[in-house]
């Protein structure tokens, strides 16, 4: 009934929106803006024994294509909407459902109140702080969306979301059938503001997952992360660091896990190429003792997919990591990129973990703690203000874990993209 009238209505703003006298500003003697956007993706992705596998059914090339069309419209000061319909293709062996989807609507939400402190009530993207907990997920074909209900206030300096939403899943085929996954919700209270140097959030959210695998085995998970975020910018000086504490339960079992993330950077504006030089450290808990009753497993919840490379490999939990990176601009429409990332369990009784808390490979009898090795490169120019052209390539070396708990070959992944938007 919810997602009938979620469709329904960011239909009926589509239609208004399309409507010739919405299309001249006005409508009944109101004065309505429409401001129309979309983009064409076009990417050819290779990679080559995923997830250390040769016999992976997904190895080889595969092209995929997003189409997508928006249309936001002001009916008031008070009253806002915005519907977005995509479509996405993919071509070739790999199979992932959110890689494909036939037309869905990918938001249609309406708010209501001020700018400044407002509701949003419908389906909708969400990206909080550095999006290590929650965000849109753009590298994959089709981007995470929500169903719910979302607030937003400006108070001084402070920015203040409380959240209530249930992530939406995606069917590759068909046309507006995108269920609500059942039992993957978050909700919160997310708070941005000023500090004495810098900003910093500070936020509680809880999660609920139906069906979450762990070391530990599968169960029905609530999960509570309490977190703080320093950032800024001070001279050539960049920082983001964040430190997290997660509790809750896990079937029968109590949770009790935690995360501290550091990225700091050197920013030379005044230097040829601008070049930045950025050191990534970062450490999350795993599960040390199985049948202690607790699990200390980390749980990104819903992150972005490249946090170590850009074939997304390996996510945030039992780890340890090493990252340092640089990045030139020899042109203000031209990014090159590279970078090396170091990654060893924490603890030697858990094992490792993709993006999206996938359980990639148990700990079997192995007590080494070193992972992989990846190095990364790539670039990014604007052609034009609506053209952006990409390439990335990422070689990603076994380590010792890896060779003794099964297939083991080093991972080739590149990636070429083509992007039109409006």
């Amino acid at each position: 009934m919810i997602r009938c009238l979620l469709i329904g209505l960011g239909l009926a703003f589509w239609a208004f929106a399309a409507s010739p006298a919405s299309a001249s500003g006005e409508q009944e003697g109101d004065s309505v803006s429409v401001e129309f956007s979309g983009i064409a993706r076009e990417r050819l992705t290779y990679i080559d024994n995923v997830a250390f596998d040769p016999d992976d059914p997904e190895n080889g090339w595969f092209l995929i294509q997003r189409l997508g069309l928006s249309a936001d419209v002001d009916v008031s000061p008070n009253v806002r909407g915005r519907v977005s319909v995509v479509s996405g293709v993919l071509e070739g062996e790999a199979f992932e459902p959110i890689q494909r989807n036939d037309v869905d609507i990918q938001e249609a939400y309406i708010e209501v109140g001020p700018k400044n402190a407002f509701v949003r009530i419908g389906r909708q993207e969400v990206g909080l702080g550095s999006y290590r907990l929650a965000s849109s997920r753009d590298g994959t074909n089709i981007r995470r969306t929500w169903d719910g209900v979302r607030g937003i206030a400006q108070l001084a300096d402070f920015e203040i979301q409380a959240m209530v939403l249930s992530e939406v899943e995606v069917e590759s085929a068909g046309v507006f059938n995108d269920p609500v996954a059942e039992g993957d919700t978050l909700a919160g209270v997310y708070v941005t503001g000023p500090a004495p140097v810098g900003e910093f959030d500070a936020y509680v959210l809880h999660s609920n997952f139906d069906n979450r695998r762990t070391v530990e085995g599968a169960a029905e998970q609530d999960r509570y992360t309490l977190g703080a975020r320093w950032f800024g910018e001070l001279g050539k000086l960049i920082w983001n660091w964040e430190a997290l504490y997660q509790f809750g339960d896990h079937g029968d079992l109590d949770i009790s896990a935690w995360s501290v993330a550091a990225n700091t950077a050197l920013r030379f504006e005044d230097a040829p190429w601008k070049p930045e030089f950025m050191l990534s450290t970062n450490i999350a808990s795993g599960d040390g003792d199985n049948g202690d009753g607790t699990l200390g497993t980390f749980d990104a919840l819903f992150p972005r997919g490249n946090y170590f490379s850009q074939a997304a490999i390996l996510g945030p939990s039992n780890f340890y990591n090493i990252h340092p990176s640089v990045t030139v601009f020899p042109d203000p429409d031209l990014e090159l990129f590279a970078d090396v990332n170091f990654y060893w369990r924490l603890e030697e009784e858990d094992g490792i973990y993709g993006p999206p808390f996938i359980l990639l490979r148990e700990p079997g009898a192995s007590d080494a703690r070193f992972v992989n090795t990846s190095v990364s490169a790539g670039a990014t120019w604007d052609a034009t203000e609506n053209i952006q052209l990409a390439v990335i390539g990422t070689y990603s070396s076994a380590g010792r874990f890896i060779e003794e708990t099964g297939p083991a070959e080093d991972i080739a992944f590149i990636e070429f993209t083509a992007q039109y938007s409006f």
